[in-house]
Order: structure tokens, then sequence, then C-alpha cells
């Protein structure tokens, strides 16, 4: 069977007007760094820990790993002892933070990443990132993300992201990529969520879809039918 990845490149070297669109966390991003940062943080608050000695400990050496989704997994493996006020002070400081401008800086790359997403461009693709993210929050950070790691982002308008939390994401995507086809003559798709896969399917059945087998909600099972990458770009750069 031919590499997901491999497969994309011909499909863009073979077509014109072709749309590759990316989502940003957990397809082209491993937030655990962001999270495990903003733990970190909390745990070092004096005012924390006045409060709960014990699990502002724990939250100071905090370990963060690639496959954790949200927090819950990581604060129930590290056995952070409390109440629910307690779970539900450190979900409140972590979403105000995650979603937030001040600590993507520590994103970091899936391997080839950003070479990959490069070599499309040079193949002759469009590149757009289409992100839950929100842009009133995040899109500063996000932008200079970008700029870090060096990926092609030749127009703003490329940086595509939810004007506010009212849609889903899942509804948001599907309405965007839609409205792509008024551009393009075919888009790829990478992405990592299942629920939002399952949305895009049912409306725009000629999408090309990667499924980017990272880390998810669990709100919906993982499709077993279509293209599947984990979380390494590699393999679609080898010639």
């Amino acid at each position: 069977m031919i590499d997901p990845l491999v497969e994309i490149s011909e499909f863009v070297k073979n077509h014109s007007k072709v749309a590759v669109v990316f989502d940003l966390d957990s397809t082209l991003f491993c937030v655990s760094p962001r999270t495990q940062a903003i733990l970190r943080q909390l745990g070092e608050s004096p005012e924390f820990n006045q409060r709960f000695s014990t699990a502002s400990e724990i939250l100071r050496k905090i370990e963060v790993l690639p496959t954790d989704w949200g927090i819950r997994t990581v604060l129930s493996r590290a056995q952070v002892p409390g109440t629910i006020d307690l779970f539900h002070e450190i979900r409140n400081y972590w979403r105000k933070h995650f979603f937030s401008n001040h600590f993507l800086e520590h994103d970091t790359l899936y391997p080839s990443a950003k070479e990959y997403v490069q070599h499309l461009h040079d193949l002759g693709a469009e590149i757009l990132y289409l992100t839950g993210r929100n842009s009133g929050s995040m899109r500063e950070g996000t932008k200079r993300a970008m700029k870090q790691h060096g990926f092609p982002l030749f127009a703003d308008e490329n940086l595509i992201m939810k004007p506010s939390e009212v849609e889903t994401d899942e509804s948001y995507k599907a309405q965007v990529l839609e409205g792509l086809y008024k551009k393009f003559d075919h888009i790829c798709f990478f992405e990592n969520e299942p629920l939002i896969i399952g949305l895009v399917r049912a409306r725009l059945p000629q999408v090309k879809i990667v499924f980017v087998d990272s880390v998810h909600s669990g709100r919906a099972e993982p499709p077993n039918d279509l293209p599947k990458i984990g979380m390494n770009y590699s393999s679609g750069l080898i010639k």
C-alpha cells in the first residue's frame, strides 16, 4: 500500500488548483509541552501552593506525554489528590492559558512536519492552515509560532482560525472546506480529530482526508478506512 504522504505528493504533482489544508494542534504541532508548562507554572504559584500544597508539589514536576489529550489523564497518572473544586481550579487555569497566545512557543513540531508542508508547497499546492484556535485570543501567538518554525505562510488569510467560541470546531471546519471549493478544484485535508473527520466526510465526500493518528478527544471512533499517518512526516520526504 502506498504511503499516504507519498500519495498526497503524487496527487499534488498530477493535479492543478490543489489546496492542502492542515489542522495545527496534534496534526502539525505536539501540544503536550504547552500543557506541561501551564501546569508547572500553576504549581509554582505561591497562592495555589498555600491552598493546595500537595497538588502544587506534584504539578511543579508533572510530565505530560505526547499521547495525552487534555489534562484528565495527566492528573490521574500523577495521582494528584484533592476535591472536585481543586480539579475545577486546575482545569480553569489550564483552559485560560492553553487557549491564549502566551504558551504557544512551548509547542513542538512532529518530526519533518515543516519539511513536508514545504515539500507540498514546492510541488505547487496552496498550503492552508485550518484550526479551531480562536482568532481573537490566539492569532498573534500562532503567527509567531508559524514564523518561528518556518512554515510557509504567504498570506494572512492562509491561516484560517475560528472567529468565536460559539461554533463547534467540526461545524466551522466543514463550512470553511465547503467554501474553498469556490477557489480550488481539489482539497486534501490533514486532521487528527475523528469527530471533525466524520462531519467533513458526511458533507464533503470529495475531500481527500489523511487521518493523523496522534491524540484526540475520544468523542468519536477513529476512522478505520482512511489513509492514516502517525506523529511523523519523514516518510513523505523519502525519494
